[in-house]
Parts: C-alpha cells; structure tokens; sequence
C-alpha cells in the first residue's frame, strides 16, 4: 500500500491551496506593517511560539489521554494560524493587518519551532525509546512544499497581476474555510485504509475538554498579556484570535503523512470542530454587543 493515502494527499493540496489564497492576500503593505506593528508582532508571536505550546505540555501532563494524543495536542500548539483567523478577525473588526502579518511570519517559523518542539513532545511522553520520531528535514521540506511555497506563489501572482489576485481574495476568503470543513468530515468519516482518523464518539468526547481548555486558554493568555503590555484594544483581541485558532491542516500534515499517527491526528480534528465558534464566543466575552463593529 502506498504511504500516502487519499485523504491524506486531498488534506496536503487543500492546505497548499488555502496558503495560495493566504500569499494572493498579501500586499508590500502587510510586510512593512512588520516594522509599523513591532511590539505587537513581537508579543504575539512569543506567546504563540513560547506559551501556548507549554500550555498545551500542562494539559498533557494532567490529561488521561494516550500518549501519542498528548503529543498531537502538542503539535497543534505549535501550528501557526491560518486562513480562519484572519477571516474572524475581519469580521469582528480587528487588527487585520496584525492578523495576517502574525499569520505570514508564524508560518515561516514553524518550519524550525514546529520540529524542535515535537519532537520535544515525543521524548517527554513517549520516552527515548519511542519507535516514532519526527524527522527534521523531511518536516521542514514538506511544511516548506505545503506552506511557504504556495504562500510565496501567491505573492508573485499578486505582483503579477493584481486586479486577478484582489478578485480572487473575497470569495476565497469565505470558500476555503468551507473546502476545509469538508476535507475535515471525510478525515472523520473516512476509513483508516483510505487515510481517515478512526475518531469515535468516545475518542471525541475524552479530548474534547483538554483541547477545550486548550484554546480556551491560549485566547485568555493572549488577551491578557496583550493588554499586560498595554497594546491598543484592537491588537489585543486579534492577538487572542491568532494564538486561539491554529491551522489544523498542517498538525493533520504532520500527524498523518510524516508521523504516519491517525492517534496524533485526533486532538487536531477535534479542535477543528469547534474554535471557529469558541473564538467568536470570546470576542462577544470582550466586546459585548458591538462585536461585529
């Protein structure tokens, strides 16, 4: 049997397509923000890269989840934000610049926190002699392949022809999440022997509070230690959007085609279920009634 299976290969092309819609959004404007936005890229990304993957090792610690699902919450942790976040932000009124400048710099990153911090994840719960390892190159290839790759295309055809690419970035805006759901029902509902997850009821229902409270709590962090460091309101919701809300596509890349772990895959699909509305229900928390304004 090949080691890629369907639903596996169909998980890697909607998350190269998604960061093409990511790269078609960005403009020369959302790479200067870096230097307008310093100390608020620089806060974000430290409690995203720093913080919320040792929340994430908390939570394993107290779990009663399986090893390799402790290490999959972990590797969501690691997972930048993605397409999802920024839409959210748009809607509710935030920082989007922020958001997709914390987005584009978080995706390049992963491609050295997000081994390092695994593969930290795999010794500390599975031990030395742990039969799954993550390799390194191969991990910084694909994530390359898969992400920055369609990302930097995406860029290119903006230069290329920009009244194409801002056509493009409304509908793909709203399309892609929707492509994805639907990429995650079959990772759900799909046999193992075509590269579905095996996630049952009882597997759900046992990850869900840990992945809960996972999220929960990187929002609340991220809020917090945004306000902490006195950035405006704006940039203090949009950073709690962009650390709560992580691209489970790419864990799913990780978990399914490298590690080859339909267990790792599960807190990932599990998480996926329910952060589009959990973010919304932290900004109404913070923003009342004028959440959409």
């Amino acid at each position: 049997m090949s080691d890629y299976h369907f639903v596996d290969i169909l998980v890697n092309s909607v998350l190269a397509i998604i960061m093409l819609g990511v790269g078609l959004s960005l403009t020369i404007q959302d790479f200067r923000n870096i230097l307008v936005y310093p100390r608020a890229i620089i806060s974000g990304l430290t409690i995203q890269i720093l913080i919320i993957p040792a929340i994430a090792y908390f939570i394993g610690e107290i779990s009663n989840m399986s090893s390799e699902q402790k290490v999959g919450m972990v590797l969501v942790s690691t997972c930048a934000s993605g397409a999802s976040s920024n839409l959210i932000t748009h809607l509710v009124r935030g920082n989007v610049a922020l958001a997709i400048s914390m987005t584009t710099l978080n995706s390049m990153l992963t491609l050295i926190t997000l081994p390092v911090i695994v593969n930290l994840a795999l010794l500390l719960y599975m031990g030395v002699d742990a039969e799954i390892t993550l390799p390194v190159g191969e991990t910084i290839l694909q994530i390359f392949i898969v992400t920055i790759a369609p990302a930097s295309l995406g860029v290119l055809i903006r230069k290329l022809n920009t009244k194409f690419a801002m056509g493009m970035e409304k509908p793909l805006k709203y399309i892609l999440p929707l492509i994805l759901a639907f990429v995650f029902v079959l990772k759900i509902m799909g046999s193992k022997e075509q590269g579905g997850s095996g996630l049952t009821m009882d597997n759900t229902l046992s990850i869900f509070p840990y992945v809960l409270a996972l999220n929960v709590l990187a929002m609340t962090v991220g809020y917090f230690l945004a306000k902490l460091v006195r950035l405006p309101f704006r940039d203090q919701f949009t950073i709690a959007i962009e650390v709560g809300l992580h691209n489970t596509a790419l864990a799913l890349l990780v978990a399914g085609t490298i590690l080859k772990s339909p267990d790792m895959e599960k807190p990932a699909l599990v998480y996926a279920m329910f952060t589009f509305f959990s973010a919304f229900g932290f900004i109404w928390a913070v923003k009342g009634k004028n959440m959409f304004r």
